[in-house]
């Protein structure tokens, strides 16, 4: 909502900064490596999206893709990716960490049955990325889990890993509440073969992703 507010704002954050590390970058003898957090907010309509399906819908996607076109500049990895789990920024809590802390404390909540995407844990993800510092491929690349799902559904898998009671959370749709000021995209899930054959691994279901950071809330509980 903030980007579609103040455009000029999402342009300093997302696509200024991009581009003055890419013009240092570019004035290296021998150019460092980058990885780009990019986001699968570029994507949107029902099915599972590649590299070259992007559909731009509000103004922080256009920003983010727009920061991609940047990194292309310089030996880049682009990774279009979704995350979950413990949050480690006191200013900014995770979707995991907001529906743990809500129904913790029996607070209502509505979940978006209408919203699809395939996230990873915060954990495989920068597993995902230790290895592209080792390999080093260049492009643009999805980087999700596997069989995604709403995010109503994974809230409920979720807080069923818990065994948290679900009798505040509710399910609905982005076009029955009022909060949300912005348009989101409805289907982000990824086609994340390429990652998966450039790089020779095989990406986890999403459920088994769920079970891996329920188990941490629970350690850390």
């Amino acid at each position: 909502d903030q980007c579609e507010a103040l455009p000029n704002q999402a342009y300093v954050t997302n696509v200024r900064t991009v581009e003055n590390i890419s013009d240092w970058i570019g004035r290296q003898g021998a150019p460092p490596y980058l990885v780009h957090i990019s986001t699968d907010q570029v994507y949107d309509g029902a099915s599972l999206h590649t590299e070259g399906e992007v559909t731009l819908t509000n103004f922080y996607a256009f920003s983010k893709y727009a920061s991609e076109l940047v990194a292309a500049r310089v030996p880049s990895a682009i990774l279009r990716t979704n995350f979950f789990g413990r949050s480690l920024c006191s200013k900014r809590i995770s979707l995991s960490d907001w529906i743990f802390q809500s129904l913790s404390n029996k607070e209502s909540i509505q979940v978006f049955d209408d919203v699809l995407f395939s996230p990873l844990s915060m954990t495989t993800l920068s597993e995902m990325i230790e290895l592209i510092l080792r390999k080093q491929p260049i492009g643009v690349f999805n980087l999700g889990s596997h069989e995604g799902m709403s995010k109503a559904d994974f809230a409920f898998t979720f807080v069923d890993e818990l065994n948290l009671s679900t009798r505040t959370m509710t399910r609905t749709t982005t076009d029955q509440v009022q909060f949300l000021k912005t348009y989101r995209p409805k289907d982000m899930r990824m086609d994340c073969s390429k990652f998966e054959n450039k790089l020779g691994v095989k990406l986890p279901l999403l459920k088994n992703e769920i079970n891996r950071v329920a188990k941490d809330y629970r350690e850390t509980a």
